[in-house]
């Protein structure tokens, strides 16, 4: 079941169709594994295979359960209006996420086009929550016995030079962030790229999103990362929390 899952994750991840050999060297499986479970998946309707090209993919029918997960979600379509704002107030994108199984998800976002270099990732797509601006906000409102299981299920992957790879480090950024109310993404998942992210509330206070704005660090810099740009994203993430009534 796991490596099922794994298959699933690998051509979600890839940006074309993948091969026999590319998934089996990808996973570092043997050809015959790989084929044994992608003939499951085919059986499930999960993966779909190019009769011509022979080549993998995953199915339209995953669509339909990205659609269910995010209809969870259904805040995000009062939340959208108020990003816009947001996207324009700044000029910049603008993007919402959640925390699931650790991974940050976007579940929603505002491109500007005040600018030709925009950022513009799928919805639905996933990521280390560690190096983000977004997931270290989802992470440092965690139960602490849900951070812990975190700590003890997740590797810190270097991504750039700026990427918090101790433990120690990233406990201590994470407690920052809860008593600030904000986090800044200092170049940690791409070089050239910063955000700043605040959290989304429901009712009770319960952290359930949170939101951030991204863009060239010189940009953003100039911008006033921490300061101009930090309180426009705190300021609409109060709004938004005030008016999602989760």
């Amino acid at each position: 079941m796991e490596r099922a899952f794994r298959i699933l994750d690998l051509l979600r991840d890839a940006e074309t169709e993948m091969s026999l050999g590319e998934i089996a060297r990808g996973l570092d499986l043997s050809p015959s594994t790989v084929h044994r479970l992608l003939a499951t998946l085919m059986k499930c309707k999960a993966v779909h295979q190019d009769p011509r090209s022979r080549r993998y993919s995953l199915a339209l029918r995953m669509v339909l359960y990205g659609k269910a997960i995010l209809d969870r979600y259904s805040f995000r379509e009062r939340a959208h209006p108020l990003l816009g704002g947001l996207s324009k107030e700044v000029g910049e994108t603008v993007f919402m996420g959640i925390l699931d199984n650790f991974e940050l998800v976007y579940i929603d976002h505002v491109d500007t086009l005040d600018h030709e270099l925009r950022m513009t990732p799928q919805i639905g797509r996933r990521q280390g929550a560690y190096h983000t601006a977004l997931g270290k906000v989802l992470l440092a409102h965690l139960e602490p016995f849900r951070l812990e299981v975190f700590f003890s299920t997740n590797k810190l992957v270097k991504l750039t030079e700026n990427t918090i790879t101790s433990p120690q480090a990233l406990r201590e950024e994470l407690e920052k962030v809860g008593r600030k109310g904000y986090a800044v993404d200092r170049q940690e998942s791409e070089i050239g790229i910063c955000c700043v992210a605040a959290p989304v509330r429901g009712i009770g206070g319960q952290v359930v999103a949170a939101i951030s704005v991204s863009g060239p660090a010189t940009r953003l810099m100039k911008k006033g990362l921490e300061t101009n740009l930090r309180r426009n994203v705190q300021a609409m993430a109060a709004r938004i929390s005030q008016v999602i009534g989760v």
